[in-house]
Formats: C-alpha cells, structure tokens, sequence
C-alpha cells in the first residue's frame, strides 16, 4: 500500500504541473530545464510502478527477477499469472520510456526512431484523435500541461490495477493441488 501511495502522490504531483494542491487544473512546466524535469518526472513514476509490481508480486508468492527494470516486461509477466493482458498498456509503457529518454537526455529533440532505421518516434501520449502521437527526428518532443496530466493518471491505473489483482489473488480460494 505504500508503494501505491508513493506512486499516487507523484502522478498527482506531477500531473498537476508539479503543484501539490489538490483539485487545481493541470500547470504547464516551464523554464529552462523543462524537458529535463518533466523526464525525470516520467522516470520517477515508471519506478515506482516497477518497484509496486514487485511488492505486489511478493505480497501474492509471484517470483521477482532481480534487476528487472523494464517495467512493460514486468507488467506483462504480472498480467500473465492473473491471467490479463493489454498488448496496448505495454506499448504505451515502451513508447514512454523512449519519450522520458529523449527529454531527460536530449532536451527533448526526437534523435532516434521506435525502430532502427526510422524516422519517426512514437511518444507515450495520445494525440487529438487517441493515437499514440508520433514526432520525425529532429522535431521537439513537446507534451500539453493536459497530455502529460493524462500520462499520470495512466500510470494510476496501472498502479490501481495492480493493487486489485493482489487484493483478488489474496481473497481468491486456493484450490490443492494435484495428487
């Protein structure tokens, strides 16, 4: 439970233009260093997914790989042994580590495709129709106060959905097993 406060708190925080004032409408990060805050920002609530997974694995007897840092890779592997899946979680969650990189260590200027030999960067947030927004290389990776808002509640509900599923396996009967 603490991982899912932690986790809840900074999406929140983040979300809301790093304000901790409950129900004001999202701010827009600014200044000098923004691209490089709002990474940061978008590391710090992948590893604290990572690290809520982890606990919600132990809490129901799941095994936890040491060192396993791809949060949609663990997330998968979760899903698996509740037996639920979204391939769409899992991409979203790939795209936004490509979007956080390219923040926190390129100012925000798309230097790298999703795929060798590309031209184009798909970021972790949906563009005006839903789609996963794409930038060209060479564009600036740039993200609304409402879309990076919509990238922390995503981050919620993947961090309420893990907490659900350990609270259903804890609650489910146990069945003996054979023989």
């Amino acid at each position: 439970m603490r991982a899912h406060a932690t986790l809840t708190r900074g999406a929140r925080f983040l979300g809301a233009g790093l304000s901790a004032q409950a129900g004001v409408a999202p701010a827009a990060i600014g200044g000098r260093y923004r691209a490089k805050v709002i990474g940061n920002g978008l590391r710090e609530l992948d590893r604290f997914l990572n690290v809520l997974i982890d606990e919600a694995s132990l809490r129901i007897g799941l095994p936890v790989v040491a060192g396993q840092r791809n949060t949609a890779n663990k997330l998968r592997a979760f899903r698996a042994a509740d037996g639920a899946a979204c391939a769409t979680d899992e991409v979203r969650l790939r795209a936004l580590g490509r979007s956080r990189d390219c923040l926190f260590h390129c100012g925000g200027i798309v230097t790298r495709a999703d795929a060798r030999g590309g031209t184009r960067m798909t970021a972790g947030w949906a563009g005006p129709c839903a789609p996963l927004r794409s930038f060209a290389i060479g564009e600036e990776l740039v993200l609304s106060a409402g879309e990076l808002a919509g990238v922390c509640a995503f981050y919620e509900s993947l961090a309420a959905e893990v907490v659900a599923s350990a609270a259903r396996s804890l609650t489910a009967p146990r069945t003996a097993p054979p023989g």
